[in-house]
């Protein structure tokens, strides 16, 4: 637990009612979109990099908490983002954060990582980080490990102890001249990658879209391997596109000649009959210096 934490660490002890976990817990929490599954991924490489062994919990609708299966090869779209990132690590669905905790503890992990939508998140986590879109800023809606909070980060301290921008160095440049001042915590610099398929991206015309918040990275990584992208669509929220919405991407993308693609998150949620239409670009968040995270770990006595 970090000295001085106030309201921010009796919310924690009145949501845990009294149980501790016995390893340090991390709260990650993102904007709307898929910025957490690159968040999540990076986060547990750095552990892992350090000699953890970190286990992921997530939110699900099971009363009971469940470990699900990582992704394979060969695997029916719709498998979801849990399950992608428990190729990363071993990782828990509960409805209940503190639930899925206790589970997820039970092979003596380093650590806990929590990631994404529970409303409580940061009421059960030693470490705070929030996930932000340097192009969009703190200040739009984002969903915070406490729930969505609309206000600018600055009338915030205490509901983060770390932030971890994403972004290329343009934006990152910009975050820091408009933000810089504002944000009352140190911030971590990553930005997105493609990952080597072996594929000739050059000369794609492609039409490409991903949850809120991340088409932008897309269509950066398209456009770094020489694809000429079209248009970058943000889909509504974190689900998988509609009928009407499908019928339009796929009318678009015929009108222009155009190929559909898509993050792995988003992949992951698609219906067959789309997905077998759409390419899949794998990318991943590098971050340059993970000195203030590393320095968070220390205190926390974490590996």
């Amino acid at each position: 637990m970090r000295p001085g934490g106030g309201l921010l660490a009796g919310l924690r002890g009145r949501a845990r009612g009294g149980w501790r976990a016995p390893v340090p817990v991390i709260a990650l929490c993102a904007p709307a979109g898929n910025l957490a599954l690159p968040a999540a991924v990076a986060v547990i490489g750095r552990l892992r990099a350090r000699g953890g062994t970190p286990v992921a919990v997530m939110a699900g609708d099971s009363p009971t908490p469940e470990r699900v299966a990582a992704v394979a090869q060969g695997d029916s779209p719709g498998c979801g983002a849990a399950r992608l990132v428990a190729a990363f690590a071993p990782t828990w669905v509960a409805r209940d954060p503190v639930a899925g905790i206790r589970a997820a503890c039970h092979g003596a992990p380093s650590c806990v990582l929590l990631i994404g939508t529970p409303r409580d998140a940061a009421a059960h986590g030693d470490l705070s980080i929030a996930v932000i879109d340097a192009g969009r800023g703190p200040g739009g809606r984002v969903l915070w490990p406490l729930g969505r909070w609309c206000a600018p980060v600055a009338r915030a301290p205490g509901r983060a102890d770390l932030g971890l921008v994403i972004g290329p160095p343009a934006l990152q440049a910009r975050f820091a001249t408009r933000w810089g001042k504002a944000v009352p915590w140190p911030w971590l610099r990553g930005r997105m990658a493609a990952l080597p398929t072996g594929m000739d991206w050059g000369g794609l015309r492609a039409l490409v879209f991903s949850g809120a918040g991340e088409a932008g990275h897309l269509r950066a990584a398209l456009r770094a391997l020489g694809a000429q992208v079209l248009r970058a669509v943000d889909l509504p929220g974190a689900a998988s596109p509609g009928p009407a919405l499908a019928a339009r991407l796929r009318r678009e993308a015929a009108l222009h000649g155009a190929q559909l693609v898509t993050t792995e998150a988003d992949a992951a949620r698609l219906p067959a009959d789309l997905r077998r239409e759409v390419l899949v670009l794998p990318m991943r968040l590098c971050v340059a210096d993970w000195g203030a995270f590393d320095a968070a770990l220390a205190r926390l006595g974490a590996s």
